[in-house]
This record gives C-alpha cells, structure tokens and sequence, in this order.
C-alpha cells in the first residue's frame, strides 16, 4: 500500500510540471470515487485547503491520513488548471462493503450467540484486523461453553467488486469435560474436600446441569490459586503449589487434571506483640489485641492475619494517619510450629482533608450529597468517614457507580484531596400502561394507569408522584404523594399523602361492597441516632359506603377515620430502592379514634423486619436471599368492639401466595340468609404472623429481569389463643417460584405457588399470579 501511494504521489507530480518551480494557488478541492464513506470525513483528513499555496508535502501527509481512515483500497492525487486557479482531486477506490455476515457449522450454538459480542457489522468496510478480532471473540464463547478444541476461521468471498460475504467457518467438535481430578502430596484435606472449592470439578449426572464439569483452561489458575489460600489459611505458611497438568484423553472428550502440592508443617500463633508507635495518645496494646481476630494459640491463618494488618491500618486512619506503615514481622518456631508475629506500627504523620469536590452530579445538587458526608474540608482524615460516605450515597439509589478517589495535595503532604465520581442512575417514570391487577382489595380486573414518579426530583432528594387509574366507572383511583427527606438539609423528614378511590371493596372472597375512600395524609419525622428514625403520621380517612343491603351488619363502615401512627425504624441498606443486602426494621404504633374522633375505635401494633442477604458467586454476578418476618397484633379501645373489617386475614397475591384472597383465618359458623344455610365464615383475628423467605437470581440484570423461589408461612390467632411458635402445623404454608421483570412501561410479575393441604399431607392445585402496573 506504501508502495502504491508513493507511486500516486510520483505520478500526480510528473503530471504537474513547474509545481516545484513555481507557486500555484488551490482553488478547489474535489473528492472522487467515494459511494459509502462521506465526502465531509475524507475531507476532515486533508491538510492542504483552498486558497493556500500548493505543497507536495502536505498531499503527501495527506494521503497517509486518508489511509490512516482504513476505508480505502487505493489513493491518487490529480490537479487540473482552472481560469481560478488550480482544482485539486483526491480520488480513492473503496474497500469493498459487507453486505452479509454466515456462520457455518453451526449445531451447539446459534447465530444469536454471536451476534452481539462481533464487532463486524453488515454493510460496514472490511477491516481484516477488526475480523481477527471476532475471530478470537467467538473462540472464547465457545471456550466458555466447553467446547475446547474448537476451531475458528473465515473467508471473504466477493459479490461484485464493491461487496463482500464475510463468512464464519466453526469446526465445533465435542465439549471437553473435566475427567479425573488428582490431587499429589494432600495429607491434612482430603481430595474430596480440596475439589469441593475447585471450580474444575470431575464430570457426573449432576455435574452435567452446571459449568464446574467443563474444562476451561483459565481456570486451572483459579484453582491453583484456591489450593494455595486453602492450606495458607489453615496454619501451613510454607505450602507449596505446583503447576497443575492437563492430560488429554485419546478420545478427546475428556482432560485428567493433577494438582501438587506440599503442605509443610501447620502452625499456631505463638507471642503476639504490637510495636511502635503504641501508647495511651494512639491505642494501648490491649485495646489493638482485643480487636484482632488473631489470638494465641489459634491456627495461624492468613486470611485473619491479614484482616488484622487492614484493621490496624483503619485504627490510625480514623485518627488522622492516613499513611500509617503496619510492617508486620512474622517469625516460625518449626520445633514447636509456631508463629510469633510483631507489628510495628509507624503512623507517620497527621493527614488532613483538603479540597473535597463531587463530579459526575448532572441532575442531583451538591447540597443532597453533601448533607450525606461523614467527613469534612479541614477535618482530620477518617478511613472509616470515607466508607461510611461512600455507603450512604450508594444508599440514596440516586446513582449508578460512586467511586471515592483520595488524591495528594499538589502543595503539601499534611492535606488528602478527595473526588467523589457518580454516576447517575434512572430514579423517575413517567408512564402510561395498561396493566392488570390480581384478586386482592378489588377483584381481578384490566385498567388503565399513568403514572409519574421520581424518586428525586428537582436534583433536590425529593420523592414525588402523581397517579390515576381507571378500569370503569365504578373503579378508579388517584393519588398524589411528596417526601422530602431531608427539609432544609436537617434530619427532618416531611410528606404529604391525598387519594381518592371508587372500587367494590373485597373484605373477603364472598364479601365485597361498593365504596368510595378518599384520605388525607401528613408525616412528620426526624433521624433520632445513626440509622435510627421515629416519625409521627396523622390520617383522616372518609368512607362511604353505596350500598344500603348488608349480609352482615358489623360489615357497615360508613364514616370517618382518623389515625395517629407513632414509628421507629431503622434502615441499613445498600440501596433504598433496589436492596440486595441489609437490615430493615420497622416498628409501629397506631391510634385510631379516642381523643381524635371518628367512628372508628382501635390501636393496632405491627412489626416488620426484612433481611437481604446476598450470595457473590463472582464480580459479575450474584444472587440473594430476602427474609421477612411480619407481626401485627389488634387491641380494643374505651371498650369498643375490634371492626369485623380491620380484623387480620391471610391469603392472596401479598401473603400468603398459594391461598385464595384473605381464606386463612379463624372461622365461625354463620347463617348467609334468613332461607340460606350455615357455612364456615372467616371472621378474622386480632393477631398475625408471616415469615417470607425469598431468594432471588438475576437472569438478565441489564433487562430488569429476575427469577425467584419463595416459601411462605402464615397464621392468624383469634382473640382467646396465645401468640404460640411451637405447633408448626397450624401454620398455613405455600411454595413456589416466579419471574419479575422492571420495565420502562411497568413492573411484570408472575409467580407460580402451591399450598401446603396440612390435613392430607400434600401440595395442592397450583395458583398462579400475574400483575401488570401493579
């Protein structure tokens, strides 16, 4: 290609006789030849412009510029005499296009495979080396997928002189399986136990549903590695790993791995001691021994020696030596296997923060993120404060990444600079869906919805939403809702609640009642300590019911509502809107009536306590469990009578899922009609348990999409049984799993749960849930 330019560029010049003697003028440039490529980007790679005096030069430089586009097979350079001057033509022969892309020996995997991780696209320039490239992506795909002696080529084959079919030849072959696992020199583990944490695991029935039996060579390094921490953190300081060999069966369907290892001798901790700068102005070495995992006598595992070296490290960062030096010295006693272990601890000297600055916030104000801080411009430098601030940003749910950089101080080294980097996440909707509503309050029924909410609005940490649904006439909702969390950047905490229903009102599956609800809200709440927050809501509520014929009269709740809720709370997660780990705990105390009117008297106690637990399988993935346990407990007030409708029933969509709508509860026998006949009717309970175990797998994270299996147990206890845990088979029980999947236009849930028939000792008809926009 070299070559050729210099060939165009010898020949536009002997076409050009005087350039070199005499100046001429540029007065136009022309570009010839190009179909695909825009004639504006071979432009923006020419130096040489109109009205400038001609150089050689610089269509020299210029035609390796255009070559540098990569777009281009071939580049001449013309110039032609004009009554303006002289017209410069830059004429270039395309490379030809793909036009279509095929994959050939395709049976294991498909086209959809591959689609998405090629850089190669249709009707794009070939580009060999962006084709080499893909070339390595799909050989990794089906290394993944096993298939280890794959091989991976392509051809070019031309339609016409401008376009070409690229063409992917697969030779799959047969998956390679991990057969036997050896493991040379083990004593103090078995084999059994060293595979049990090998991500290559020899091949079985079982193993055939997972990844673990698949050879996969970047793994043998993981587990070399694996081996290696194993024994380390188990007392043999000295262990030796050896380069783990794989032997091809002759059949090649399989790989005999061997892994070799010496173990060395096991030691316990002998004297343990902290030296340096040590004493009652940092920590006494008692204070530093009683926070280290390490004690003597213990088996010497490197894991907590290392958790101990981090620990000392955070200890002196938290009073201001951020470049405090542990320098452990470990000494090993073979006769008796021990290890004697000195820190000495240098803490250099104090560190302030300098210059705090936030970037990345393109909607959110500095003010919400601040008032988030554990640390200050001038304060004295804290690991601890920065982990802390770190965490309760990423708690906000407003952001995507945060990232806390420390950077020196350009001026001096007694100053910390921090950056904090975000990343904004999507916190607001707007959407108009059509959705679908399970039997619950109301009977199953399509509707209508827009609904706008943002979680921060203005960039001000504000939670806002506005709603309204319609399925018909006779049912629709609104409801306007703010919170500001933060008033003022104080503690306090500010909301405001109003909706309007129409519905035919469930109280239970053979009960339902046509009313309208309309309710008034206002809360008030402040951060007592740390994660701590109590909070006071007073609600007035106005029900009417349109309906004059009752089956039951204590099913007449006509009137007013007027409830004062006291609540403490404390919420330690790692998002506030999409929780995957942490403790959620919350307490409640409500008044209804008395002193505040109404036609409804009550108190009610409730308790709530969700548990995220995660499981990390890898940086990329992991899953968790959800735990819920709900308690909930009616009390009479000045003597009245608890409502048969704010009496406690199971059952449904929100409880338990495997149970017809609010079925699980105390019965009593009721005549229905002055002609009917007597049957079981739930009248409710004054107490309530739930336990909800939940665990969740993402299986298209980017998609919103998650599979879930979940148990659920359950009891309602009448007013004159105890609140007892010991009979588990009065609990009512389900199992079952589902998908949701979070959409722009509205959450989609399916679940499907079976109920546990105690009497027959057998899982009933399967239930299934569906809700859209719900």
């Amino acid at each position: 290609m070299k070559f050729l330019q210099l060939i165009a560029l010898l020949h536009s010049l002997v076409l050009w006789p005087g350039v070199l003697a005499a100046s001429e003028q540029v007065s136009e440039i022309r570009i010839e030849g190009n179909s695909k490529v825009e004639t504006d980007a071979i432009l923006a790679a020419i130096a040489q412009s109109t009205g400038t005096e001609l150089s050689a030069e610089t269509i020299k430089s210029d035609i390796r510029n255009i070559n540098r586009l990569g777009y281009f097979s071939d580049i001449r350079v013309y110039k032609r005499s004009s009554d303006r001057g002289t017209v410069l033509i830059y004429r270039v022969t395309e490379k030809p296009a793909v036009v279509e892309i095929r994959f050939e020996g395709l049976e294991e995997l498909k086209e959809s495979d591959f689609k998405d991780i090629i850089e190669t696209r249709e009707f794009t320039i070939v580009d060999e080396s962006v084709i080499t490239t893909d070339l390595k992506k799909i050989e990794k795909k089906y290394l993944e997928k096993g298939f280890f002696l794959a091989a991976v080529d392509y051809s070019l084959e031309p339609l016409n002189a401008n376009e070409m079919v690229l063409i992917f030849k697969i030779s799959e072959r047969a998956k390679v399986l991990v057969g036997n696992v050896h493991i040379k020199g083990n004593q103090y583990f078995s084999d059994s136990e060293i595979i049990a944490g090998f991500a290559s695991r020899p091949f079985t029935r079982i193993g055939a549903f997972g990844s673990g039996s698949l050879f996969q060579e970047s793994m043998l390094n993981r587990d070399t590695g694996y081996l290696n921490f194993l024994y380390r953190d188990n007392g043999f300081a000295k262990v030796k790993v050896g380069q783990p060999i794989a032997e091809m069966h002759a059949d090649q369907k399989y790989v005999e791995l061997s892994f070799f290892v010496e173990e060395g001798l096991q030691y316990r901790l002998g004297a343990l001691k902290v030296s340096g700068d040590v004493g009652s102005e940092y920590y006494s070495a008692e204070e530093l021994y009683q926070k280290m995992l390490l004690k003597n006598g213990d088996i010497f595992r490197h894991s907590r020696f290392a958790r101990d070296v981090e620990m000392l490290v955070e200890q002196y960062g938290n009073i201001g030596y951020a470049y405090v030096d542990v320098n452990p010295k470990v000494t090993f006693n073979d006769d008796d296997r021990t290890v004697a272990i000195d820190y000495h601890i240098a803490k250099g000297d104090k560190v302030y923060f300098g210059e705090i600055v936030i970037t990345g916030n393109t909607k959110t104000r500095d003010n919400v993120i601040r008032r988030e801080f554990e640390i200050a411009d001038g304060g004295l430098y804290s690991g601890t404060g920065l982990a802390e601030t770190k965490k309760k940003i990423q708690r906000l749910g407003f952001f995507e990444e945060v990232k806390i950089i420390k950077e020196n101080d350009p001026d001096t080294d007694a100053l910390v600079n921090v950056k904090v980097k975000v990343k904004k996440a999507n916190t607001g909707q707007f959407q108009m869906s059509f959705g679908y509503s399970p039997a619950g309050a109301r009977r199953e029924a399509w509707f209508g919805q827009t609904k706008y909410t943002e979680k921060n609005q203005s960039g001000r940490g504000w939670n806002a939403s506005i709603m309204a649904r319609y399925a018909n006439d006779k049912d629709y909702d609104i409801e306007l809702g703010f919170t500001d969390p933060r008033v003022y950047d104080s503690d306090w905490l500010l909301g405001l609640f109003a909706a309007h229903r129409r519905f035919n009102h469930r109280y239970f599956s053979s009960v339902e009642i046509p009313e309208t609800q309309s309710s008034l809200s206002l809360r008030v709440g402040r951060r007592i300590f740390e994660l701590v927050h109590g909070s006071l809501a007073l609600r007035h509520s106005r029900i009417r019911q349109l309906e004059s014929t009752f089956i039951f009269d204590d099913f007449r709740v006509d009137g007013t509502k007027n409830t004062l809720t006291l609540g403490l709370s404390r919420r330690d997660l790692n998002n506030y809107l999409d929780p995957s780990d942490g403790l959620d705990i919350r307490l409640a105390q409500s008044f209804s009536g008395g002193p505040l009117q109404g036609d409804f008297q009550f108190m009610e106690s409730t308790a709530r306590l969700d548990y995220y637990f995660p499981l990390v399988y890898s940086d990329t993935y992991s899953t968790y469990f959800k735990f819920h346990l709900g308690l909930a407990k009616l009390w009479k007030f000045q003597s009245e009578s608890i409502p048969t409708v704010e009496r406690y029933n199971l059952g449904g969509f929100e409880n338990l899922r495997g149970f017809p709508y609010k079925s699980v509860g105390p019965k009593e026998r009721r005549l229905r009609s002055p002609l009917g006949v007597y049957s079981d009717f739930n009248i409710g309970g004054d107490k309530q348990i739930l336990f909800q175990t939940e665990y969740f797998l993402p299986l298209i994270p980017q998609a919103g999409i998650k599979a879930l299996l979940f148990v659920d147990v359950g009891r309602v206890y009448s007013e004159e049984e105890d609140l007892e845990l010991n009979d588990f088979s009065k609990f009512s029980k389900d199992v079952g799993f589902g998908f949701r999947w979070s959409t722009p236009i509205a959450p989609f849930r399916f679940e499907w749960a079976y109920p546990y028939l105690e009497e027959e000792k057998r899982f009933g008809d399967i239930n299934f849930i569906f809700t859209l926009g719900y």
